[in-house]
């Protein structure tokens, strides 16, 4: 029988009860956590599994699933460009587009804050316009924003 390294008493056996309890806790930690992440799989031409793209967001989840889901995308699409298979395709479907800035403006994370919070901007626009930001493509010419 193992020992506990610290108390030196016999450890016991984890029930399915306490063991689910336990799972249980845990995703409920996570949960409130408020983080999102994700990554990127996919497969080069020459047959390698490969992981890529790792992103994390962590204000507001009903957004950061949003801004997640467009780094992955964007990343899904160069990878898809440079002659990779990618595993989830369901990414390469999503539309990135993100609405033009209001009449004058260019989108930076104030503007896009204070336009979701206004409610001219859905949970998933104001993601898309952060990971646009967070990833730079503000600062190139682009055709993902609409005229």
């Amino acid at each position: 029988m193992q020992k506990h390294s610290v108390t030196g008493k016999p450890l016991a056996l984890s029930s399915p009860k306490q063991h689910y309890q336990r799972l249980c806790s845990t995703l409920v930690v996570l949960m409130l956590s408020g983080c999102t992440y994700g990554h990127l799989e996919y497969v080069t031409p020459q047959g390698e599994h490969k992981t890529g793209c790792r992103t994390e967001y962590s204000w507001a989840p009903a957004v950061d699933r949003h801004a997640v889901d467009y780094v992955l995308a964007y990343c899904a699409k160069g990878a898809v460009a440079q002659g990779h298979h990618v595993k989830d395709q369901a990414l390469l479907r999503l539309d990135l587009t993100i609405p033009a800035a209001p009449a004058g403006q260019r989108w930076s994370h104030q503007l896009a804050a204070s336009q979701h919070r206004a409610g001219h901007l859905s949970d998933q626009q104001y993601g898309y316009i952060v990971a646009f930001l967070d990833l730079g493509l503000a600062q190139k010419p682009t055709e993902q924003q609409e005229p």
